[in-house]
């Protein structure tokens, strides 16, 4: 298999989509390196004789699962981001009184960014349990569907993955929207209290 998508951490489990698509029949190379001495063999990979699945089903399959495994690791980054910059607001407002006008602005941006991230991650506890589902559960779910099977992706996993992937992309378009505008005027004012500004 290849490596397996790296997953937001959220409330909920990923299922299935913890583990990487399989690869494609063919001849790979198997490496080895021991100090300096590298060593290689070739590999032959072949599908199982028991499938009904044309190679060119597998192909299809192994193109939509890699292509969500791929979304998933840029979801993964956005959250990453999005959590970076509201620890950063969150620290900077702790180290202001609580009547400073400022850290009421902070916490303000920090909830803003935590709404934006809460479009892609549940963030209930008990998230299975809750049945709370956002971008990244649909996708996992997807993705855990096609990688579980050989045969070729229906129309309709494809275009979801189409959808999904918009609305992720949407999701970090505005949050890059909100660090051009939000950010600038917030990292003035951090300036004229000798606070470190925030750099996403």
């Amino acid at each position: 298999r290849e490596k397996a998508p790296k997953i937001p951490p959220a409330a909920s489990g990923a299922g299935s989509a913890t583990i990487g698509p399989r690869v494609l029949p063919g001849t790979y190379t198997v490496r080895m390196t021991k100090e300096k001495n590298v060593y290689t063999t070739p590999l032959q990979v072949v599908g199982d004789p028991r499938t009904k699945h044309s190679i060119d089903d597998r192909r299809a399959q192994f193109a939509l699962a890699t292509k969500l495994s791929s979304v998933l690791s840029d979801m993964t980054f956005a959250v990453d981001r999005m959590n970076a910059v509201r620890l950063a607001l969150d620290d900077r407002a702790s180290k202001l009184p609580a009547s400073d006008s400022l850290r009421n602005r902070l916490n303000k941006a920090s909830e803003q960014v935590d709404e934006l991230r809460r479009k892609i991650v549940a963030t209930k506890e008990g998230g299975m349990i809750t049945g709370e589902e956002r971008l990244r559960e649909y996708v996992a779910s997807l993705y855990g569907d096609v990688n579980v099977y050989d045969g070729r992706p229906t129309n309709m996993q494809s275009e979801r993955a189409e959808s999904l992937t918009r609305e992720l992309n949407d999701v970090v378009a505005g949050f890059d929207r909100w660090i051009a505008k939000e950010l600038p005027p917030l990292n003035a004012a951090l300036v004229k209290k000798q606070l470190q500004k925030i750099e996403p």
